[in-house]
């Protein structure tokens, strides 16, 4: 892993929110504010400061005119306005919207708050051609599985949490699931050898019970029960942290939601990496079509030969 990698994470938890048509990212910084740009006011609360990553996490009022309110990460062009920040800070500030992105201006404390450690993050990153460990867990029919049951198929893994109120973060990401099993359903090949994996980091609320009602409700668009190809399933409270910062996710309780980033990952026929998704900017097409690669590239007569079936794959404790 590059360093500075991990100091990505919190800037990447709002590059997914869509409001008035605009996606929230990480722009590249401009010399002058665009001239369509426009400004909101905004007051929150300081959840989380990554002054390497030039970002902030506000737990903030509704914007009138523009969001709800909500708690997520905004990006800063200036890193220097961040220093004086600490959690639990008051603040106002101006959000300014321009074509390229979204970011926090002006940004003033208001009341101090007691400080605190700023969330962490994964130091590790999946890389593609690293071997997945065995992990364990519980799915929707309170049955245990291991990452390792999956050989042979191609695994598309997520993560969310069912109580979710953003709907362009796990529900988002949950449909575009939805939308894979409903296309890879059309290819007999693919049916056979793709299987899909949801991942709940909410084990307190997310019970198998709670697990299969919320995988039948894409009914709709999967066109059927969706459990012989998708499952939904929980890690142990014991085993949760190593599963998030293997596959790079961050999340932390905030009141009654979850703070979190987003992790979605391919894994091949033969249990390696082939590739991982930090953020939710793919599309059902194309997580499809990495599957379909993945899969030829099992088939691969030359890439099974480099691959060793004896050689011991991390497992989980």
């Amino acid at each position: 892993m590059q360093p500075g990698n991990h100091e990505r994470r919190l800037a990447h938890l709002a590059i997914a929110l869509v409001a008035a048509g605009i996606v929230f990212g990480l722009a590249a910084c401009k010399s002058k504010e665009d001239a369509n740009a426009k400004r909101y006011h905004l007051v929150g609360k300081v959840v989380a400061v990554d002054t390497r990553g030039s970002s902030v996490v506000v737990d903030h009022e509704a914007i009138p005119g523009f969001m709800d309110a909500m708690t997520m990460a905004y990006p800063v062009r200036d890193p220097n306005i961040l220093a004086p920040l600490n959690i639990g800070d008051e603040i106002t500030a101006d959000v300014v919207v321009a074509p390229d992105g979204a970011y926090l201006d002006n940004i003033v404390v208001t009341k101090k708050g007691n400080g605190g450690q700023a969330a962490p993050t994964s130091d590790h990153e999946p890389t593609p051609g690293e071997k997945v460990p065995d992990f364990v867990l519980t799915n929707q029919d309170g049955k245990k599985i291991h990452l390792s049951s999956f050989a042979g198929h191609v695994l598309l893994v997520t993560f969310v949490y069912t109580r979710c109120p953003f709907q362009t973060f796990c529900p988002l990401v949950s449909h575009n699931f939805a939308e894979v099993y409903a296309q890879t359903k059309k290819d007999p090949a693919l049916a056979a050898k793709v299987r899909l994996l949801t991942v709940s980091f909410d084990p307190a609320h997310d019970t198998p019970k709670v697990l299969r009602a919320y995988g039948g409700s894409f009914r709709d668009v999967t066109g059927t029960i969706p459990f012989d190809r998708w499952e939904f399933a929980v890690p142990s409270d014991a085993d949760l942290k190593k599963i998030a910062d293997y596959f790079g996710l961050f999340f932390t309780p905030d009141g009654g939601q979850i703070v979190h980033s987003l992790s979605t990952t391919v894994i091949s026929p033969e249990g390696t990496v082939y590739k991982w998704y930090e953020d939710n900017q793919w599309t059902a097409k194309e997580l499809v079509a990495d599957a379909s690669a993945a899969l030829d590239q099992g088939n691969d007569p030359a890439t099974v030969a480099k691959s060793d079936p004896a050689k011991d794959a991390p497992r989980a404790n």
